[in-house]
């Protein structure tokens, strides 16, 4: 069960009224306002039109006999479907506005690499994948959706699929992933799909949303925010290898994670314990090592949260998530479980008032803008436990490709998926600020921790014996 389910269960009846909430569907396929998600991120585009930073990419390796003609098809069929992945944004005379385009078209290259050896083979798809994912987004024009279809071997293909942050979020997965799967297995057995006909469009939310978040609903949700962040540090001051530089460019890399299989179990069963979810167990151990090699008792880290509160929602692919601030004090040297119990206490907080766009919670803040960071928090962290979402097709065996296309939205990110057998993830870090060789040290620094917190609990975090950092810097 996914964190957002679980978290959802633990809320009980303070959740009923949402989950009772209908959307209306509007009349007409007019230009309409966009959402606060896609206006803070359309708005942070114009910034720098041409930089991959909010850029997503997914890409499958698929072995078996594969129907390139019904995968085609499959994919235009997703297109128009999801009129996220066919959306423009256009100015009026004063504001952007998004509109669904009716006449579009979906190129899907096909490049053949079975020519060059297995060594160069591998490289080339590496290379391919990296510098296709970086190619901008013109937001104006374009279909958000892009596809190539890449041959390695008479039954070996990787599909890349990439989509602008402003189509589609990573909670979308499920739904992109189903579509395309059931679309891809009715034509290749030769027949039409028999999809459910899905309940709103999401203009219909941009418009709900706006309406919604206005009087006292807006008022209560700045009030929760402005008590849980005011005074929190603006900076977290890690270990950098190099100062800040006065403008933050995104630079960066993924360095891959592969921990003890049985630390995921072991702390998810912690998490339990305290009535906490393996995310809240997870942001606990983050929260303490980022004190640790900080030395600042103080942390915010920030967390995509699916903001999905309407069941209307869950079938579509768009961008709703929204991103929270997590404040955690460790003052007191407290014991990793009490940490625990503190982090469960922020994300449950968080859930309920998730809907509050976080340029709003910065607004209400009145922070300074700084071109060199990221306001409130630089530091982010996401953490599932059970099965990732993949793109599984009839016939064919599926393994997700990781595509490392060098950005880092943050100072320092953590990914965690711990899976059965399996806890892996990555670190993604600002290259600007970090050497490679010092973020393996935090990463293994984390292992250690987690091999301590989930043997004896009760250990005050400063007993934990990891590096003193601060003396590094």
């Amino acid at each position: 069960m996914s964190r957002a389910h679980l978290v959802e269960e633990m809320l009980g009846r303070r959740r009923g009224a949402a989950r009772a909430t209908t959307i209306p569907r509007r009349a007409g396929s007019e230009p309409s306002p966009l959402s606060f998600a896609q206006q803070r991120m359309w708005f942070l585009q114009q910034w720098d039109p041409a930089a991959p930073t909010f850029n997503g990419c997914r890409a499958v390796r698929l072995r078996g006999e594969l129907d390139p003609d019904a995968l085609r098809r499959a994919l235009v069929l997703l297109v128009e479907r999801h009129d996220t992945l066919r959306t423009v944004f256009v100015m009026n005379s004063r504001e952007p506005l998004q509109v669904a385009l009716e006449t579009w078209s979906l190129d899907i290259p096909f490049v053949d690499l079975v020519e060059a050896g297995p060594g160069e083979r591998e490289e080339t798809l590496r290379r391919l994948l990296r510098e296709q994912s970086r190619q901008p987004f013109d937001l104006a024009r374009d279909v958000t959706l892009r596809a190539t279809l890449f041959r390695l071997g008479p039954d070996e293909h990787v599909l890349l699929l990439r989509l602008h942050h402003i189509a589609a979020d990573g909670f979308s997965d499920g739904a992109l992933n189903a579509d395309l799967a059931a679309a891809y297995e009715a034509y290749r057995a030769g027949r039409e799909p028999d999809l459910p006909g899905l309940p709103i469009r999401y203009a219909d939310f941009a418009l709900w949303e706006r309406e919604r978040l206005t009087g006292d609903r807006l008022d209560g949700l700045l009030a929760y925010w402005v008590r849980q962040l005011e005074g929190a540090p603006p900076l977290l001051r890690l270990p950098t290898d190099r100062p800040r530089p006065d403008v933050q460019r995104h630079e960066g890399s993924h360095l891959p994670l592969t921990l003890d299989a049985r630390l995921g179990g072991a702390l998810a069963e912690l998490g339990r314990a305290e009535g906490a979810t393996f995310f809240m167990a997870a942001l606990a151990a983050f929260a303490t090592l980022l004190y640790r090699v900080s030395g600042e008792d103080d942390v915010v880290v920030g967390s995509p949260i699916a903001n999905r509160t309407v069941g209307e929602l869950r079938s579509l692919v768009g961008f709703f998530c929204n991103t929270v601030a997590l404040r955690l004090r460790l003052v007191g040297n407290p014991t990793f479980r009490e940490v625990v119990g503190r982090s469960r206490e922020a994300v449950l907080g968080a859930v309920a008032h998730q809907e509050l766009p976080f340029e709003k919670v910065v607004e209400a803040l009145r922070l300074p803008r700084d071109a060199s960071r990221n306001p409130l928090f630089q530091v982010n962290l996401r953490a599932e436990a059970g099965p990732r979402s993949v793109l599984r097709l009839v016939g064919l065996e599926s393994e997700p490709v990781e595509v490392d296309i060098g950005y880092s939205r943050f100072d320092l990110a953590l990914e965690l998926q711990a899976e059965p057998g399996v806890l892996g993830g990555y670190v993604e870090y600002d290259r600007d600020l970090f050497d490679a060789a010092t973020v393996d040290a935090i990463a293994g620094d984390f292992e250690a921790l987690l091999e301590q917190v989930v043997a004896d609990p009760d250990t005050p975090v400063l007993a934990l014996a990891l590096p003193d950092r601060r003396a590094e810097r």
